[in-house]
């Protein structure tokens, strides 16, 4: 019962949100990496993610996670504004839930504590 009545309060308070934030789209999406989406042919960067890169380590898996995310799903679009390569940086939520970094598992960049290409010393 607890469960049922949570679960109603957190839609109900993302339909606020929704209605007040930003608007919002309802569109059909397909994973191009861990954290960036293409729905109705709009490029799509999540904000609140931050995956490692295709062939960097963990980088396919994290694109396989956002994927069974979303599949077959309605995936409500809030848009935040605009990268530097003109993709729409969004919010994006799925079932009422936005999508967080733990669903697609470590930080990865810029900003995570991990390092790629390190130079040795001379």
């Amino acid at each position: 019962m607890a469960t049922l009545v949570r679960e109603a309060l957190t839609r109900a308070a993302l339909a606020v949100l929704i209605a007040v934030a930003a608007p919002a789209a309802v569109a059909r999406c397909i994973a191009v990496d861990g954290d960036s989406l293409v729905c109705d042919n709009r490029k799509i960067r999540l904000s609140n993610v931050y995956a490692a890169e295709l062939k960097e380590p963990g980088g396919q898996a994290a694109k396989k996670k956002l994927q069974g995310l979303i599949a077959g799903k309605d995936v409500v679009i809030v848009p935040r504004g605009t990268d530097k390569y003109g993709r729409t940086l969004a919010e994006v939520y799925v079932d009422g839930r936005r999508i967080e970094q733990a669903d697609i598992g470590p930080r990865a960049g810029r900003g995570s504590g991990v390092r790629y290409h390190v130079r040795k010393a001379n």
